[in-house]
Order: structure tokens, then C-alpha cells, then sequence
């Protein structure tokens, strides 16, 4: 009878976190990636940032430049880069396709972004940065520090 109920105790907590983790994921699925974007940035103090552009939809005509990709194949993208920088530093967030190859899009992008797209600065290909939440991938390039910050508040949603 013991065992049966620590079965049964292990079997609804294993229930409890797997429903919790697929909740996480569902908010940042039906977020508009704006707010997803306000929410990476909403921890840093001005003088934490280089000077940051509004977000940029990103289309088929600037993909390339934000993604190293020839088509917008994916749901949605939007991009953030600096104005005016002497670092390196770009985060765009991937809205996916229903039942798209993450894997596949994240080698591809991994293996086409030029992360040296300033000319005068960049990264290494080893640390372009690509997250996964939910639907959503978050690619980044950063050599300004912030990145690992943003990355723990892109997991967090």
C-alpha cells in the first residue's frame, strides 16, 4: 500500500511541474513580441545599455541583415539593435511556425548569420546566442556583457 501511494505521489508531482512547465511556454506563445522585447530590457538601468532603436518588424526585405536567412520562413520576427554603437549587440525574437523544425531554423541561422555584420565590430560565430521559449527563439548577438542577463529574463517568461 506504501508503494502504491508514493507511486501515486511521485506520479502527481511529475504531473504538477510537467503542466507548469507547458504553462510557462503557453504564456510566452500567446505573448506579442513586443511586450516579449520590453520584458528582456526591463531589468537594465539606461546607462546599462548602448543606445537602443525602437523594435524593427523584421520582413523579407531586412532579414537578411537580422537573421542571415533569403526568406521569412517562420510566423514572425522582431529585431533591436543599437542606433549608434561601438559594441556589438542585436537580439531578435522568432515567433515559429506551428509544428516547425526549431533544430533546423537555429542551424540555419547559426550557419548564415554574419555576426560581424558592423564591419568594425562583432562576435565570434562561437557566441552567437540561441534560445529557445516556448514558440519563440530568441538570436543574439552581444559583446556589450548584457547578454547572459538577457537570456535568464528570456527563459523567465
Amino acid at each position: 500500500m506504501k508503494k502504491l501511494l508514493t507511486v501515486l505521489a511521485i506520479s502527481g508531482l511529475l504531473l504538477l511541474s510537467a503542466c507548469s512547465d507547458q504553462s510557462q511556454s503557453s504564456a510566452i506563445n500567446d505573448m506579442a513580441l513586443t511586450d516579449v522585447m520590453d520584458k528582456l530590457y526591463a531589468g537594465f538601468a539606461e546607462d546599462e545599455l548602448p543606445m537602443m532603436g525602437e523594435p524593427t518588424v523584421v520582413t523579407a526585405e531586412n532579414v537578411k541583415w537580422y537573421l542571415g536567412l533569403d526568406s521569412l520562413d517562420f510566423k514572425e520576427a522582431l529585431a533591436r539593435e543599437p542606433m549608434i554603437s561601438s559594441v556589438a549587440h542585436s537580439v531578435v525574437l522568432v515567433r515559429l511556425n506551428d509544428g516547425q523544425d526549431a533544430e533546423a531554423l537555429k542551424e540555419e541561422i547559426r550557419n548564415s548569420l554574419d555576426t560581424y555584420k558592423w564591419i568594425c565590430v562583432g562576435v565570434e560565430k562561437d557566441d552567437l546566442i540561441i534560445e529557445e521559449n516556448g514558440n519563440v527563439l530568441l538570436v543574439m548577438i552581444d559583446g556589450t556583457g548584457i547578454g547572459e542577463r538577457i537570456v535568464e529574463a528570456f527563459k523567465g517568461i
